[in-house]
């Protein structure tokens, strides 16, 4: 990370959730690289967070490549687990996610509330085991960042 991401970019614990933000601000990382992975450019996130510059968007983009294993991790627990429905079965695509983007079985099952049960998480494995290209082809599809 260069000096002036580091100077750019903060994680307070207990602002956000501990989760990297701009410069003082409640602006996370994650939700930043989110958005443009989602196909919105760096000029239309300047119009949507006026108080951000470009050197504010660089250095979230450089903070993302020297820890993008702690944003895809960010993303998928505010986009995947918090928009599941309490009891619903989660889609073997996004527990085997989660394992390859480096949660633990007890990150995933507390990601959940209530926490998800073991038996869930071994049968998405077992299913990744049966069928793992229609399960790879499911996360490509399905792939909160690039």
């Amino acid at each position: 990370m260069t000096t002036a991401t580091a100077s750019l970019i903060s994680s307070t614990p207990g602002v956000c959730g501990g989760e990297a933000c701009i410069r003082g601000t409640r602006i996370m990382v994650w939700l930043l690289v989110y958005m443009r992975r989602r196909g919105r450019t760096d000029a239309d996130i300047l119009d949507g967070y006026p108080g951000l510059t470009q050197a504010d968007l660089d250095a979230a983009w450089d903070y993302y490549g020297q820890h993008a294993t702690e944003i895809e991790q960010a993303i998928w627990r505010t986009n995947v687990a918090a928009d599941c429905e309490p009891g619903a079965l989660m889609p073997a695509w996004a527990l085997v996610y989660a394992r390859l983007i480096g949660l633990t079985d007890d990150q995933i099952r507390d990601s959940f509330d209530p926490p998800l049960d073991a038996a869930q998480l071994d049968a998405a494995w077992q299913e990744y085991r049966r069928h793992p290209e229609q399960i790879d082809r499911r996360i490509a599809q399905n792939r909160l960042v690039a």
